[in-house]
């Protein structure tokens, strides 16, 4: 990490002297390398990173005892989109819960979030001649989609939307991460203590 600041000194000069935590929630193989990553930028262990699928979502929330006014939660949801606009496995497991009619508007407060959407627009490549016209906008509707219910529900988004496109490489990644976690720190820095788990 050369000259950057590792997480523990940040929070230490935002005299944050105890221990936030952040559930990054993940589907398949990629998602979860990206997961891991996100943990490991925590260089200084300051922050209890905790790794879960996506199709354990539901259960988290529930556990958290989201939308019942008590401490706030702060959860990455790295979602990937297939083919045909479609979610991986893990990911449609997330979205069936969030989109379930029975749920009021409450139902995540006390949820921040930050989502990350990983997408391929090679899958294009079927329905279209060419894809060089394919932004990573185009290709993480799963993503967006997660992202819409989580804030329609009471989550509040710490972090923007990021979107990444494996033919290009998945270039924004880093940089999402890195944002990801000073917008984490100066959210913990505003409310207090953030856990997780």
């Amino acid at each position: 990490m050369g000259s950057e600041m590792c997480i523990r000194d940040r929070m230490r000069s935002a005299d944050m002297s105890s221990r936030s935590s952040l559930a990054v929630f993940h589907g398949g193989e990629l998602s979860a390398e990206v997961a891991k990553r996100i943990r490991q930028r925590d260089t200084c262990q300051a922050v209890a990173v905790h790794l879960h699928t996506l199709d354990a979502f539901e259960s988290w929330a529930s556990d958290a005892r989201l939308g019942e006014g008590g401490r706030s939660h702060a959860a990455v949801l790295i979602v990937t989109t297939i083919e045909d606009e479609q979610p991986d496995a893990q990911s449609a497991a997330c979205l069936r819960f969030l989109r379930r009619k029975s749920h009021g508007t409450t139902l995540l407060d006390g949820l921040n979030f930050a989502v990350l959407g990983l997408g391929d627009s090679n899958n294009l490549a079927t329905t279209w001649r060419r894809v060089d016209w394919a932004t990573p906008r185009d290709v993480n509707q799963a993503a967006q989609n997660v992202d819409a219910w989580l804030a329609h529900l009471g989550g509040k988004r710490f972090h923007a939307l990021g979107e990444s496109d494996d033919r290009t490489d998945n270039l924004p990644i880093e940089s999402w991460i890195e944002g990801m976690w000073q917008s984490f720190l100066s959210m913990c820095r505003s409310d207090g203590e953030v856990s997780a788990q």
